[in-house]
């Protein structure tokens, strides 16, 4: 391991590139939403289904996320080359065939599932414009996925966060064109963000490929079989823990659709609040990733357990700035996501709630990058599965036949502080951190 990891001043400066790097799928979520929420709150809801769906076929996949990085940083810290281009490779055309195959399940599904989340007939047409063509270009968004993993897992940070500023800025100009000056409506707002996904791509791909490491060899290397199995093992434990995840947020949006499109129009913006949050403190937790990784368990062990306390304080104090700005801002947080005032009563009653739940939240979401890096994706696996059985669905099932929006943040929240405990006894038991 590297010693300037071993300071917060080290620590930061590979955080602060890896926070903005994570941030590809909420920045274009949130800039949809502000966009939207401020021409039409009637489009705000479209977007919610729209955006709900979507995100759910990008988070269910997460895998694509987590396990390259994992799995590149080991080989790197092991300097076993030809292994990376292979994880490399495996990596890339797993996204590319679930991207394909994505378009083939759902373009003829689409329908079925606007009805299962009981989305009114007036919305369907829009949430069709913004579903259909964030659909066709999700190869593109799970293939930058990929790259931006990869380049993290060669400890790359500050040229992932280069390529998802561009992809970022290309998403915010055309959206804003598409809507106020061009009338293309959701359409264009799903547009411009496959254009800003498909150019981040091929520029992080480019990049990739140009690696000391591996350019000589990245053409010729075959792809490992044992490198499939392990990537294969490892995407299965972390494709069990998103899915129950992503079906958390999928029955959320359907509660809140049932309640009614204020509703529906306030869960949608406190969600991208929620996860920008989040996605923010994911880039600490991908530093734990990366250098957990690297270690070479037991003789990195007194490193590792100084830098995973280092990383747990720094999520303290993330969490205790978005907690002060979310009590003290939100009049400019939420007036820039929209102007209606019913909508903004209603994310009033959550709003203290979503607020004083992210300092224990931010800590959480730590200690899932904490036992990536230890390889212990079994565990995330089953224990997302405990909490989302025995805690989620009992208070999903009580806010929508109570028609109680807070019931659904309480929902949210529980699974986190479930996250938070059985993580820590994990992380303790595996390094009595």
């Amino acid at each position: 391991m590297e010693d300037s990891w071993k300071s917060y001043k080290g620590l930061w400066a590979l955080s602060i590139p890896s926070i903005i790097a994570t941030m590809l799928e909420p920045i274009s979520s949130v800039v949809d939403t502000a966009f939207v929420g401020r021409f039409d709150t009637r489009l705000l809801a479209a977007l919610a289904i729209g955006a709900t769906l979507i995100s759910s076929l990008t988070w269910m996949f997460n895998f694509l996320v987590h396990a390259p990085i994992q799995g590149v940083s080991e080989k790197i810290g092991k300097k076993n080359y030809s292994e990376v281009v292979s994880l490399c490779k495996v990596s890339l055309l797993l996204a590319l065939g679930i991207g394909v195959a994505l378009v083939i399940i759902f373009v003829p599904l689409r329908f079925h599932v606007y009805d299962f989340m009981g989305v009114e007939k007036g919305l369907v047409e829009s949430c069709d414009d913004y579903f259909l063509t964030r659909l066709y270009g999700q190869s593109f968004i799970l293939l930058f996925t990929v790259c931006l993993s990869l380049l993290r897992g060669f400890a790359k940070v500050k040229a992932a966060m280069i390529f998802i500023s561009v992809s970022t800025i290309i998403n915010i100009i055309f959206s804003y064109l598409s809507l106020y000056e061009l009338s293309f409506g959701l359409k264009g707002v799903a547009l411009a963000t496959v254009v800003g996904n498909g150019v981040g791509f091929i520029l992080s791909f480019i990049y990739l490929i140009r690696q000391e490491e591996i350019k000589s060899i990245f053409w010729k290397q075959p792809i490992i079989r044992e490198n499939v199995f392990q990537l294969g093992t490892n995407a299965l434990n972390i494709f069990g823990r998103s899915a129950f995840l992503t079906l958390s947020f999928f029955l959320c949006t359907k509660v809140a659709a049932h309640i009614g499109v204020v509703e529906l129009a306030s869960y949608q913006i406190v969600l991208q609040i929620w996860l920008f949050a989040s996605f923010f403190t994911d880039g600490v937790a991908t530093t734990g990733n990366i250098i957990g990784a690297r270690a070479e368990l037991p003789a990195d062990a007194a490193d590792l357990k100084y830098i995973f306390n280092k990383l747990l304080f720094m999520g303290v104090k993330i969490g205790l700035g978005f907690t002060v700005a979310y009590l003290f801002l939100d009049d400019l947080i939420l007036s820039s996501f929209t102007t209606d005032i019913q909508v903004r009563e209603s994310i009033a009653k959550v709003w203290a709630l979503i607020a004083i739940s992210q300092i224990p939240l931010s800590l959480a979401y730590v200690y899932d990058g904490l036992l990536f890096g230890l390889g212990r994706f079994d565990f995330l696996r089953k224990h997302m599965m405990i909490a989302f059985s025995f805690i989620f669905i009992p208070l999903a099932f009580y806010s929508y036949n109570q028609k109680s929006l807070i019931g659904i943040w309480i929902a949210l929240i529980a699974i986190g502080m479930y996250r938070l405990v059985s993580n820590y006894f994990c992380v303790r038991a595996e390094l009595e951190v």
